[in-house]
């Protein structure tokens, strides 16, 4: 994804950027963030879990860290010490960026923006969007992307 590509909104209407909902997701672009992580082969390999595998609600620290060829302690530490952000803790922010990439497009139900998200269900995807990023998914949806 583009973090420099806007949402459907213009910003001069008071509405985020794709850019401003990386940042309020991952704490900085995503660009920024990725670009930290492609300086250390596993933790480029475990992004690359993350953005291929998404989808799959079963995904998880301990899948990851075997395919990275490290402990899921190792992995963890040096993803904290690196994006500030746990492999759960990206891999939630990651599905919620897809989410509301799939909202923007209006295409979608809100069971299957969550479905496809990797989330369980949409009350999964509600808590989660709430704990992330600080607002209620419906009110979100009312002011940005409906």
């Amino acid at each position: 994804m583009n973090s420099s590509s806007k949402s459907e909104n213009p910003a001069s209407q008071g509405l985020e950027t794709m850019q401003e909902i990386e940042e309020r997701l991952f704490l900085q672009p995503l660009s920024d963030l990725v670009t930290k992580i492609n300086y250390f082969r596993r933790l480029e390999r475990a992004w690359r879990v993350i953005e291929t595998d998404y989808p799959d609600p079963k995904l998880n620290l301990e899948r990851a860290a075997r395919i990275c060829g490290a402990s899921k302690n190792h992995l963890n530490v040096m993803l904290r010490q690196t994006t500030g952000l746990t492999f759960h803790q990206l891999l939630i922010r990651y599905r919620l960026l897809r989410a509301i990439t799939a909202m923007s497009s209006r295409n979608y139900t809100l069971g299957e923006t969550a479905l496809l998200a990797g989330f369980g269900s949409v009350n999964t995807l509600r808590r989660n969007f709430h704990n992330c990023y600080g607002d209620r998914l419906q009110r979100f949806r009312r002011s940005d992307h409906s």
